[in-house]
């Protein structure tokens, strides 16, 4: 098989106020990956299908000398976070080909995880993609927003039996 386009979105310099598309954020479609010949060793390579777009993103488009809680993305790179993909090619036995992944991702068309990058990744389960929930829930409800929500909720609000809570759509 010939090479194919792997198109990703970069970060191409860092913004002062609102990110804008094609001079902070550009997407490329000049990349290419060789399906056949790339060595994925112990690691994997994923289809990437859907991708999570979060509020702390905006944070880690800065320059990489401002110290934050969390690296600032790399310029001229795709950007990075969670998504679901596919495993197309394997040299893992814990991620056979044809199977459905969660964690930590490059925004581009088909990514290669080193073994390392695929210790923070999870398989969705034959019971998870049966339940009819799509695949953007992984990166909306049931993934960052959603453990944000449930962490914050029940790990710092600490709700009692009795408590009244307020919820509003704004939040």
């Amino acid at each position: 098989m010939a090479p194919i386009r792997n198109a990703a979105v970069i970060f191409a310099e860092a913004p002062t106020g609102y990110p804008e598309a094609g001079k902070h954020l550009k997407y490329v479609q000049d990349r290419t990956i060789d399906l056949d010949t790339v060595d994925v060793q112990d690691g994997i390579v994923t289809k990437n299908l859907v991708v999570s777009i979060d509020p702390y993103m905006r944070g880690r488009m800065r320059d990489a000398n401002q110290k934050s809680y969390t690296p600032a993305f790399t310029l001229n790179e795709p950007l990075q976070n969670f998504f679901v993909g596919k495993i197309v090619k394997s040299g893992n036995t814990n991620f056979p080909v044809g199977q459905y992944v969660y964690g930590m991702g490059i925004y581009e068309e088909y990514t290669v995880h080193p073994k390392a990058s695929t210790d923070h990744l999870r398989l969705l389960s034959e019971a998870q993609l049966k339940a009819g929930l799509q695949l953007t829930t992984w990166v909306g409800a049931a993934g960052m927003p959603g453990q944000t929500a449930y962490h914050g909720f029940y790990d710092i609000g600490e709700p009692k039996k009795g408590d009244t809570i307020f919820i509003t759509g704004a939040s």
